[in-house]
């Protein structure tokens, strides 16, 4: 009998260890409680995020041959997308882009903009942007003047067409994936920021929108070891110094003089955050200025021949690009 009592306590004392055990690893995160894994809403979203809103795949990594601004390292600089990179509506058709180049030049970085196309009103106006274009078109659009140019920098903002003709909005995502893959393996040396889609105020389209924004948050986590940044241009996720609503033109879609100064604010700091990661390079000499405004005051600032608007079969010729890119 005094066997049985024995073991009685024995086992309660080892069911109140057990209590015991199992509360502290609880108590300490190691234990947790089952939950729901069907709705990816409430996982943790793995990526690097800084208070300006800048989004990067985790980890530390950077590219062997990394240069620094601080170095002297100069930006040769791509800009791709539609109208809204072309700066439409905006004072002298410069939109985000000499904001941007003119903070740039201000921190003492040299800079070049490069691009099959001259549109707005600054010297250093070269891009590669579509009225119209969609993200697979922009990317069309890349192959025929990227391996020429050869950028070490790549700004895209892209998307709101997919939104506007109802073309591919589930889609934007993968497309976008596979420009910037395409773009990476085209220009080695390149670093690529692309940026979330504005808010827009045309009756039904915010909705696609924000689900385009979306698809580009979810592709930054595929882009570990990769020189790729998100930047983060709708005012949805609570980061200061985004377009509202007020700040978008008549039409909806295009921004105030206001609202393109502060894309451009925006793509500064995405391009000093992939200055401090280290994901710069030097870009190939190639025979391309250094300085984009290098020996341009006496020449036109804009392209004699646009390409149409919607084009995915417009191809640059390289003689014609060489008369419209700084050589």
């Amino acid at each position: 009998m005094a066997n049985d009592e024995k073991r009685l306590w024995s086992s309660r004392l080892s069911f109140m260890r057990t209590k015991r055990v199992i509360f502290t690893l609880g108590a300490t995160h190691i234990l947790r409680p089952k939950t729901d894994t069907s709705d990816d809403s409430q996982q943790p979203i793995d990526v690097n995020t800084t208070a300006d809103g800048i989004m990067t795949a985790p980890g530390d990594w950077k590219p062997n041959n990394s240069s620094r601004i601080s170095e002297g390292t100069p930006l040769r600089i791509m800009s791709l997308g539609a109208s809204l990179v072309r700066g439409e509506f905006s004072t002298g058709d410069v939109g985000f882009r000499k904001t941007m180049r003119d903070e740039l030049v201000d921190l003492g970085v040299v800079v070049n903009m490069v691009g099959s196309q001259r549109f707005g009103d600054m010297l250093d106006n070269d891009l590669e942007a579509y009225g119209g274009n969609r993200v697979s078109q922009i990317h069309d659009h890349a192959t025929h003047i990227v391996p020429q140019l050869q950028p070490n920098l790549f700004l895209i903002q892209v998307g709101t067409n997919n939104v506007l003709q109802n073309r591919d909005v589930d889609k934007a995502g993968a497309h976008m994936e596979d420009f910037i893959s395409y773009l990476l393996r085209a220009s080695p040396r390149s670093t690529v920021i692309f940026s979330t889609c504005l808010t827009n105020t045309v009756p039904n389209c915010e909705p696609m929108i924000l689900d385009v924004n979306r698809q580009y948050r979810d592709l930054i986590k595929k882009f570990a070891s990769k020189p790729v940044l998100l930047a983060e241009m709708h005012p949805s996720e609570g980061f200061p110094g985004r377009p509202q609503s007020i700040d978008i033109g008549p039409d909806g879609t295009h921004p105030t003089d206001y609202g393109y100064s502060l894309m451009g604010r925006i793509f500064t700091k995405s391009i000093q955050e992939a200055d401090r990661k280290g994901y710069l390079q030097w870009p190939v000499e190639n025979g391309l200025e250094k300085d984009g405004d290098e020996g341009r005051a006496e020449e036109t600032t804009a392209s004699s021949e646009l390409p149409p608007t919607t084009s995915t079969t417009t191809k640059t010729n390289p003689t014609q690009a060489a008369t419209t890119t700084k050589g």
